[in-house]
């Protein structure tokens, strides 16, 4: 069975995951969720979730992840998560969040507000 505990330095929500050689890991995962190889190489492998109401007849897509490589999920759906090689590997699976966005329509915003102050100030000035 895969170990998954938390680590020191990454966000709340990432988790982070060993599977030994012969071991797979399955991740029921949303959509723009990063898993992101620490130690060693990594097998993904999922269907298209669209597809799912075709059952095995949709083919299986396959990703082999080397270490320090991320891949961020297209969708959402069922990854299945093995080692790539003959040892164990570890990796990260940090799930998407939406506020991570609305930060930066936020910041944006503000931007965008300083902007149009500073171009009235020097209209006014200039006139």
């Amino acid at each position: 069975m895969p170990i998954t505990q938390p680590r020191a330095g990454l966000p709340h929500d990432a988790t982070t995951s060993r599977v030994a050689t012969g071991q797979m890991a399955v991740h029921d995962l949303c959509a723009r969720t990063s898993i992101a190889a620490v130690e060693g190489d990594l097998q993904l492998a999922f269907r298209d979730h669209s597809l799912a109401w075709l059952g095995d007849t949709v083919p299986v897509t396959s990703v082999t992840l080397y270490e320090g490589e991320r891949y961020v999920t297209p969708q959402r759906g069922v990854v299945s998560i093995s080692t790539a090689h003959a040892k164990s590997a570890v990796f990260v699976v940090e799930p998407w969040r939406a506020e991570r966005e609305w930060q930066r329509f936020i910041f944006i915003g503000q931007a965008v507000r300083k902007l149009t102050s500073l171009v009235k100030t020097r209209l006014q000035r200039a006139t």
